[in-house]
């Protein structure tokens, strides 16, 4: 099998020259001067830009373009993924840092502005004047009014199967579908009510989008979707040209493969065209130069493999790589800068390169639709923020309201829950309570420790971060509070200790090799032991019973959905959702073995997915991708069924885990606000 060839493979992945005959001659390149290891570039009037991992660097090519002149740094820009440059100012995606909004307008002194919290990993990224297009995986892709760019305002979002890469043309979202392997085309004519009206299939992994005039170009990569099995795996790497003259129709012209490429590391897939030229990187694969005078017949006029990466960081033998990656390329007046994600900016020669346009492009956004969610179940408050998570205690709920801080309601009295206390914060992402101690997660690297007063108010005692400055996302208190599980957004878990609350104390870090996308673990343990879904992994099992916490994934049980989280029933069961139709059992006694139940009564466009929250028999999932809650009676375990009178639709925005308060659902539904079963 292709997996069995890539665990033979050498310890350092040689990638063969590309053939001539195919892809044109090996071209010369020479690194620019003062350059670092960066992902993200572009040209803006006479200056080169470049975002990598821990800066912005700026870079003067007035005199020649062939030898940028280093200008100005900008430190603390991290994570950086891709950026679009819009008059003075750019923005830069940061996956689960967010936006970076940095003000140019003076070359030699850039300043940051603001990081903003997007709906979920910011990859993907254009630009007009006053709307951002922000592509988030599953989330699909987010639409914000930069008519301020220090105060971006949510417009709305279109969801799609994985959105990687976007750009922009006449009303036209074009939008790279990555494991579907899909070019999407949305309309958003009407910023606040943008719909997906045509797709193209692609023979590979969507990314880079890149229009000109009537023509669209798609970079993929990974795995192809047709051929034998034999084939398929590598092959899906290249570009495909599409006539988009009729964006509600798009008609597949060519398609241009680059060398097979087994090693699924970096996903980084570009192109951009230059009239007839065509320049694309395919991650560690390389860059191409492709004529594309007929989009039907792309041919090769040349490419480059980068030098070796520079690992300025541990890693093991069996993913070092022979050629650097290349994470991005810009283009300019007779040359192409390719980003070397170690080794810095690469330059070669094109003679028809030139500067991308930058047309003046400002968009209508049409006034706010003044109506409130017609759902007569719910109470509802709009926070003008982005709404987290949420806790409850007593008649009060505490919520992580983003940029909005943290903010106490007060319920009950028959009406809408009641806003109380505000504290300003740059941003706080969940927030959970342990008897009398509140934590939260705050301004992305900070654990907040507070104090809860008798009347709901609060005393702040400490304030912790992790090693190496790891972003805090899901926290959740264990062994009736002496540890504390976090979870930082995309691959570390950590446990500390929090026997004395005001003295966190780092007792455990690590995984199993895998991602954590959201709250992928329970919020309660069962005398300590509990699970976590390790997105490509399984299941793993932790327990706190020890001297040390302690970790086994011995047998990896099915595992759920990267957005599907585990919940523990009173019968001492984990749960978790399977294919939106199933409900899997887990017993801690026979952590190897998995139950599976379907779930009776599902209701139309209603699946069972996302994070569990538990009352009783009852587990409501909360699914923060389609901003739906599917309430479910789980009285029998193995003949789970569906409470239709508990379920809502909130798809306008994304639903956090569900807070139970007296025994009503307080549901955090993202920029939709906050709700509250009556």
């Amino acid at each position: 099998s292709w997996i069995a060839f890539l665990l033979a493979l050498p310890a350092v992945l040689v990638s063969s020259p590309p053939d001539p005959a195919t892809y044109g001659s090996a071209l010369e390149s020479w690194k620019v001067e003062g350059s670092k290891g960066c992902m993200a570039l572009e040209v803006s009037g006479d200056y080169l830009y470049a975002a990598g991992a821990d800066s912005l660097m700026v870079f003067d090519i007035s005199a020649d373009p062939a030898k940028p002149r280093f200008l100005s740094e900008l430190k603390g820009i991290q994570g950086s993924r891709q950026m679009a440059i819009y008059g003075d100012t750019a923005y830069i995606t940061a996956r689960n840092l967010g936006l970076w909004i940095v003000d140019i307008s003076d070359p030699l002194h850039p300043e940051l502005v603001r990081r903003y919290d997007t709906i979920e990993l910011a990859t993907g990224i254009a630009a007009t004047e006053n709307v951002l297009f922000i592509a988030h995986r599953v989330y699909g892709v987010q639409l914000l009014d930069v008519s301020d760019p220090a105060n971006p305002r949510h417009i709305s979002q279109v969801r799609t199967s994985e959105a990687q890469s976007v750009a922009y043309k006449d009303g036209m979202l074009y939008i790279g579908d990555w494991a579907v392997g899909k070019l999407t085309i949305a309309d958003v004519r009407d910023p606040r009510d943008p719909k997906v009206v045509a797709q193209g299939t692609l023979d590979g992994y969507g990314d880079g989008i890149f229009v000109q005039g009537g023509l669209c170009f798609c970079s993929t990569g990974h795995d192809a979707k047709s051929g034998s099995a034999d084939y398929r795996p590598g092959n899906g790497r290249g570009v495909e040209a599409f006539d988009v003259s009729d964006p509600l129709a798009p008609k597949k012209l060519g398609v241009f493969k680059f060398p097979r490429f087994l090693p699924r590391n970096n996903d980084f897939w570009t192109s951009r065209a230059c009239g007839k030229a065509l320049f694309c990187v395919d991650s560690h694969n390389g860059f191409y130069m492709l004529d594309a005078s007929d989009p039907a017949k792309l041919v090769g006029r040349g490419h480059l493999l980068l030098p070796p990466p520079v690992y300025t960081w541990k890693i093991p033998d069996d993913r070092r790589l022979a050629n650097d990656c290349c994470a991005s390329l810009a283009t300019g007046d007779g040359v192409v800068y390719i980003a070397g994600q170690t080794t810095g900016i690469h330059i070669v020669r094109a003679p028809t390169a030139y500067k991308q346009p930058k047309p003046k492009l400002r968009l209508e956004i049409p006034p706010k639709k003044c109506q409130e969610p017609t759902d007569p179940r719910l109470w509802h408050v709009d926070l003008h923020s982005q709404v987290h998570q949420v806790a409850a205690k007593g008649g009060l709920v505490y919520v992580a309201a983003s940029h909005g801080g943290l903010k106490l309601f007060q319920t009950g009295q028959g009406r809408a829950p009641k806003e109380i206390n505000s504290w300003e914060r740059e941003s706080v992402y969940d927030v959970c309570i342990q008897d009398d101690i509140l934590y939260s997660a705050e301004n992305n690297k900070d654990i907040a420790v507070y104090k809860v007063s008798g009347d709901g108010n609060l005393s702040e005692t400490a304030r912790t971060q992790l090693e190496r400055d790891q972003a805090v996302r899901i926290l959740h208190p264990f062994l009736d509070g002496k540890f504390l599980a976090v979870s930082s957004g995309t691959g570390r878990f950590s446990i500390l200790d929090s026997t004395d609350p005001t003295k966190l104390k780092a007792v455990y870090s690590n995984g199993i090799g895998g991602i954590l996308y959201g709250d992928m673990l329970p919020e309660r343990d069962l005398g300590g032991v509990f699970p976590v879904n390790w997105h490509s992994r399984g299941i793993a099992w932790y327990s706190l019973r020890g001297k040390a916490p302690d970790m086994t994934s011995k047998g990896n049980p099915r595992q759920g959905n990267q957005l599907d989280g585990i919940g523990l029933l009173d019968n001492g069961l984990f749960v978790f959702p399977l294919h939106g139709s199933e409900i899997a059992l887990l017993d801690p006694k026979s952590p190897e073995e998995t139950k599976v139940a379907k779930v009776k009564g599902l209701l139309p466009g209603m699946p069972v997915r996302g994070i569990p929250a538990v009352s009783r028999n009852l587990v409501a999932f909360a699914s923060r991708r389609d901003g739906k809650v599917v309430t479910i009676d789980m009285s029998n375990p193995l003949e789970p069924v569906v409470v239709p009178g508990r379920c809502y639709d909130l798809s306008q925005g994304n639903c956090g885990r569900v807070a139970f308060l007296g025994g009503k659902m307080v549901i955090p539904a993202g920029h939709l606000g906050l709700f509250m079963e009556k």
